[in-house]
């Protein structure tokens, strides 16, 4: 089985089917798994807040050009998120950093953002962790990186989308792309597509006619390569190929190439929530694009996925099959995604032994992404599923999560905690959140702290002092987690506010960038 131009759900499902059915015969049956380490699904997707997801029940979210819709038609419908997030648990205290590069490497290093400018600031990332813990290892998605060697994060296989700017274009999708050229001895921004000038930033298509990349992929000679990679899979691409939708059937099609009964972990970044340059519809320019319309049925808890027919060139398409786009639409694709996952990881009797966790990188586009006002920057999603792990805490937690926390969570998780307990010399930020997880552990951390460029922002449990230097009272959680009381009188306060306003500004001392 094959990802096509327009594989059906009912192609697709049962392509996952087959898949997960291969690798109960290779030994990932219920029974050893719950002998052996458990598989991890970490899904960070892009540049959206808590606002946007409806189980965080905030009273706005962004609905087109509106930063502060009230439009519940312009607001994600996502049953499944909402289901994980119910009966496993959700953070509404959880910070990244204000911008995704310095975000993602937090993540992979377990440092704060002062020190993740550059990804390489530890010589343990989760690859590296993942393969001492006996691992298979597969990054599927964005890169997020421009110039880094890709196969230096300890990952064995996995595919790009859109592929590395090191990279040249895809040849399979010259012409979806935004491409600098000079004119008139100015340097401006072209759609390749049109030859017209664009408002937007150099870029390849990930969405629709993708740019994709394998990575160590089984058959191939080269360390990279690119997709489609054979005559049949290269006769079924084209404009109605959707780049989330190969990255889901790749991934199968990856653990299905292996013979290894060994646990895995995926990170898949779908590079959904961010904007882009819309191609098939390029007078809207850089914008949400749309995706293939989803319905839910709640009698039967399913979603179906539209077919969808993309024709035309060189600027005008005929579309059939998707949706207006927008956030929400592309927050609801993840959702589809999630439940394809989740509903073939029951099936094949894995559920129990697999750990699903998501978060944002940073704060949504127009609201927080590279803001360094109060916590709109840093402040994201995160949730934990696990059913079959015994959980002690379900639901809403409001503890604080810095997202660098989870690379020690994934060795405790993965079962080599020691390893980042050595004495190598590097600074570690993190703080395994598994203890809170799975014992009666009340509480997590006391602060979290980020940055972006010089501005430094940090959070403890009474008292936030924002990128402007503006301190904030948040011992009571704002309903829209952002409209939190302006401290102008500290003498006002307990000694207690003080007293911890004192210990953040040292902490931020020893942090200063």
């Amino acid at each position: 089985m094959t990802p096509g131009v327009n594989m059906s759900p009912h192609r697709f499902h049962s392509m996952i089917a087959v898949v997960l059915g291969c690798l109960l015969c290779f030994g990932l049956s219920e029974t050893v798994a719950q002998a052996t380490k458990p598989n991890i699904l970490v899904m960070y997707i892009d540049d959206i807040s808590p606002r946007e997801l409806g189980f965080y029940n905030a009273p706005s979210w962004v609905g087109g050009d509106d930063l502060e819709s009230t439009d519940e038609n312009l607001r994600a419908k996502t049953p499944m998120l909402d289901m994980l997030a119910r009966d496993g648990v959700y953070f509404t205290k959880a910070w990244a950093a204000p911008a995704c590069s310095r975000s993602q490497a937090m993540l992979f290093t377990g440092q704060f953002a002062n020190l993740t400018e550059r990804y390489l600031t530890s010589p343990i990332q989760i690859g590296h962790l993942a393969r001492k813990a006996g691992y298979r290892t597969m990054w599927v998605g964005k890169p997020g990186m421009k110039t880094a060697d890709l196969l230096e994060f300890g990952f064995d296989e996995g595919l790009f989308s859109p592929n590395p700017a090191f990279r040249p274009p895809s040849p399979y999708s010259p012409e979806f792309r935004i491409e600098r050229v000079t004119r008139d001895g100015r340097q401006v921004n072209i759609n390749a597509d049109t030859g017209k000038r664009a408002f937007a930033r150099p870029q390849r298509s990930h969405l629709w006619k993708p740019h994709v990349d394998l990575i160590n992929f089984p058959g191939t000679t080269e360390n990279l390569t690119y997709w489609p990679n054979t005559d049949k899979l290269s006769s079924e691409y084209g404009l109605s190929t959707y780049g989330p939708d190969v990255l889901c059937s790749i991934t199968i099609n990856i653990i299905n190439h292996s013979n290894s009964s060994n646990p895995i972990i995926i990170f898949h970044k779908p590079n959904l929530g961010q904007k882009s340059f819309n191609f098939i519809q390029p007078e809207k320019g850089n914008d949400y694009p749309p995706t293939p319309k989803l319905t839910w049925d709640e009698a039967t808890r399913s979603y179906t996925r539209s077919n969808v027919t993309i024709t035309g060139s060189a600027g005008s398409y005929e579309t059939e099959g998707i949706n207006d786009g927008g956030l929400h639409r592309q927050i609801e694709y993840v959702d589809y995604m999630l439940w394809q996952y989740v509903e073939q990881l029951k099936k094949s009797g894995i559920m129990n032994n697999t750990v699903i966790i998501l978060a944002s990188d940073n704060g949504t586009t127009g609201w927080g992404k590279n803001s360094s006002e109060r916590q709109k920057g840093p402040h994201v999603p995160l949730l934990v599923y696990a059913p079959g792990m015994n959980l002690t805490k379900q639901g809403k937690q409001e503890e604080l999560v810095n997202v660098g926390d989870l690379l020690p969570t994934l060795a405790d998780i993965m079962g080599v905690e020691d390893v980042l307990e050595k004495p190598v010399k590097y600074e570690k930020n993190g703080v395994s959140l598994w203890p809170y997880l799975t014992t009666s552990k009340r509480h997590h951390r006391n602060m979290v702290y980020s940055c972006i460029r010089e501005k430094q922002m940090i959070r403890g449990k009474m008292v936030m002092q924002d990128g402007n230097g503006d301190w904030w009272r948040v011992d009571q959680e704002a309903e829209d987690y952002d409209s939190y009381p302006s401290i102008t009188d500290w003498s006002a306060l307990p000694i207690k506010f003080r007293r911890e306003r004192d210990n953040l500004i040292r902490i931020m001392k020893k942090c200063d960038v």
